[in-house]
């Protein structure tokens, strides 16, 4: 096995485990959602302001962290690239 194909495993190795933490954030991140609603709803006492800016939180929270992956996956799609076109190149042949 060759370094670059060592290298294609640990990336998807990574790829894999950064999918699994992405989605267990994500996981966690809707129950939280679901946890505030409830109490937002369940306390009048709440100004209606104060909850707007928490729901505002929460939208920027939810793009901030799809961004976030919309970013990650483009890394390792370059970088899955560049390992595709290095492999590909043509071996040049040592004179001797």
């Amino acid at each position: 096995m060759d370094n670059k194909e060592k290298t294609k495993q640990m990336i998807d190795y990574h790829k894999a485990a950064f999918e699994t933490y992405y989605n267990s954030v994500q996981m966690l991140q809707d129950q939280t959602t679901k946890a505030l609603d409830n109490m937002l709803k369940q306390s009048p006492w709440i100004p209606a302001q104060t909850k707007s800016f928490i729901n505002e939180w929460i939208g920027i929270y939810k793009k901030v962290t799809a961004d976030f992956k919309e970013a990650v996956d483009q890394n390792y799609e370059k970088m899955e690239e560049f390992l595709n076109t290095t492999s590909e190149a043509p071996k040049t042949k040592s004179k001797k």
